[in-house]
């Protein structure tokens, strides 16, 4: 009687419905415009908070990923990105091969993280930026949007 029962109420359980604005497994979104056209971390979002860095990724099922990492941020504010600002980085892939990731880091690109909410638990913010491959040739990222529990 007991397994029967225990059969029944498993059955009834509702699945979590998938919703891209905050994929299942996530703790959070990110959104951007590459190239002006609109994307969204459908997969996952993951985000962490330690020893002073702050990092941000989501991925979607197409081997497109999207990152934020900020170093020393404390407070919200807007944090630019590009040299001479070593630690802050924006990256953008959009697929396997070598020449398919973007980035604006210490070293090349230029960008801007704008934080809007920070707390041991959450960060929300904005960001843009020209971002450039290993063969030099640059993306526009424009219109990015991140929010994600640590």
């Amino acid at each position: 009687m007991i397994v029967i029962a225990g059969i029944v109420m498993l059955g009834s359980c509702k699945k979590k419905s998938a919703n891209p604005a905050n994929p299942v497994g996530s703790n959070g979104t990110i959104t951007l415009k590459v190239d002006g056209t609109t994307w969204n971390a459908s997969l996952s979002v993951q985000a962490v908070n330690s020893s002073g860095v702050i990092n941000i990724t989501g991925s979607d099922s197409n081997a497109k990923q999207a990152a934020v990492s900020l170093y020393g941020v404390t407070a919200p504010g807007t944090y630019q990105v590009g040299p001479p600002n070593a630690g802050n980085m924006l990256r953008w892939t959009e697929g396997l091969g070598q020449t398919d990731t973007y980035q604006a880091s210490g070293v090349i690109g230029t960008g801007t993280v704008t934080v809007t909410e920070l707390s041991s638990s959450k960060v929300k913010g904005t960001f843009s930026f020209t971002g450039y491959n290993t063969d030099q040739t640059s993306k526009q990222i424009t219109e990015g949007t991140f929010e994600a529990n640590f």
